[in-house]
């Protein structure tokens, strides 16, 4: 059975659906799209082939201690002498059965040992693509809500240019300014019509790429709520997350298993100088016949033996792949150890970029009010005269940047810490349908 069987929490299609007769068309969320994806993204369908595929090799490393069991037939015509009547000919039919039992096999049993290792590598690796694909559902998905808010500030911001430029001519046609500012104004609509041309063509781009890795048409899509909980990561001790990682990093797993592979492949090849031991049992039965009655008719036996076998030369190979095992056993364990450092840095990172994330939030919120102040100011300073257009319309720009950049800053927030989970190891679909719960319906652009 496949580890962490994808799921789809309740809560997250009781939103979808009542969020679907609510805009006549089926409703795009986090919970919808990891469904979708789950069903029809190659990707992950490749993946999971894949680990099904590998699975089947386990079978391979410890047939070598079970019995071989072989049966062979053959069928001959034979000229012969018999008591000095000349020459005859047989007909021959001979069938053996053959079983072949290993006694005493040291490589054998290290390669089976090998193949408990390697299951295990399958398995943790499977989880590591499984917390990957859902960080790829994740991005998709928060890559058109960007693009989605980008535009909607974009028009918004065109319409206040649009609004102001307006004015402007107004103004410029009573004699109160001078042309240069309708120039500045008209400047200023124009750049807000390229950056809403390449906002849509973002736009375009990202459902775009929903709807390749989901492969249904998008029409709806659901967006954050704007009280979705910005809180610091739980628990509040980067301690304890690099002690969860280091306890169920998925990648740590992987390289462990694998030091594990590396260190039974180089016992069997070290055992391959040790003496075999077969049980072998056989049958024969053979069946000669011809046209004379001096045919020496049926004849069967059977046998049971034990072979040994001990290795002596076989032109330094058997040294040579000693050799070599060794020092890939060393390898993976050096591998091991960087998986280690690697995930403890990653998860310390993760851990202060989001509460990184936190205070930035907070900090872009409150610099939104402060854009918001400015620009009055600005306009208020621009109608006694003692500010000129081109400061009303960069004030209107910096509010605008500051709500792009606060809206950036919450799903910046969102995706570092469901990537401090996947470091931590403890990444699964429930997280996905808890974001999904703070998302509502928005019709795509």
């Amino acid at each position: 059975m496949i580890p962490n069987t994808l799921k789809i929490s309740a809560l997250a299609l009781a939103l979808a659906i009542s969020s679907s007769s609510s805009f006549g068309a089926t409703l795009q969320d986090l919970s919808t799209t990891l469904k979708q994806a789950t069903k029809n993204d190659p990707q992950w369908a490749s993946t999971v082939h894949g680990y099904h595929a590998s699975k089947e090799s386990i079978g391979i490393f410890s047939a070598g201690l079970k019995p071989q069991v072989s049966l062979s037939a053959e069928v001959s015509r034979e000229n012969g002498y018999l008591n000095g009547s000349g020459e005859n000919r047989y007909n021959q039919e001979t069938y053996i059965a053959t079983v072949v039992q290993p006694l005493f096999r040291l490589d054998r049993w290290h390669n089976h040992q090998k193949g408990n290792a390697t299951e295990q590598r399958i398995d943790a690796g499977f989880i590591a693509n499984q917390q990957a694909f859902y960080m790829r559902v994740v991005k998709t998905y928060l890559d058109v809500l960007r693009s989605n808010e980008n535009l909607q500030f974009r028009n918004a911001e065109k319409a206040a240019i649009k609004r102001q430029l307006e004015q402007t001519v107004q103004r410029f046609n009573v004699g109160l300014i001078a042309n240069t500012d309708v120039q500045e104004a008209k400047a200023a609509y124009d750049i807000s019509s390229v950056q809403q041309i390449i906002a849509e063509q973002d736009l375009a781009l990202t459902l775009q790429n929903l709807e390749t890795l989901t492969g249904a048409p998008i029409e709806n899509v659901a967006s954050l709520q704007a009280n979705a909980p910005i809180t610091p990561p739980s628990p509040q001790d980067i301690t304890q997350w690099v002690e969860t990682a280091l306890t169920n990093s998925p990648v740590i797993a992987v390289a462990l298993h694998a030091k594990d592979i590396a260190q039974s492949e180089y016992k069997s090849k070290r055992a391959v100088h040790m003496p075999t031991l077969d049980l072998i049992g056989s049958y024969v039965a053979r069946d000669t016949s011809d046209e004379s009655d001096t045919s020496p008719g049926d004849l069967s036996s059977s046998s049971v033996s034990i072979k040994l076998e001990i290795p002596i030369y076989s032109g330094g190979s058997i040294s040579a792949e000693r050799r070599q095992a060794k020092q890939l056993q060393l390898q993976a364990e050096d591998n091991y150890n960087l998986r280690k450092r690697e995930v403890i840095q990653n998860t310390r990172n993760l851990y202060r970029v989001v509460n990184t994330d936190v205070a930035r939030v907070s900090a872009q919120n409150q610099s939104i009010h402060s854009a918001e102040e400015a620009l009055k100011a600005t306009e208020a300073g621009y109608d006694a005269g003692t500010r000129a257009i081109i400061d009303v319309l960069t004030a209107q720009q910096a509010l605008y940047g500051a709500k792009r950049d606060y809206a950036n800053a919450r799903y910046d927030y969102f995706f570092d810490f469901l990537q401090l989970k996947q470091t931590a190891g403890t990444l699964n679909s429930d997280d996905l349908a808890h974001i999904n719960q703070w998302l509502v319906p928005q019709t795509a652009q």
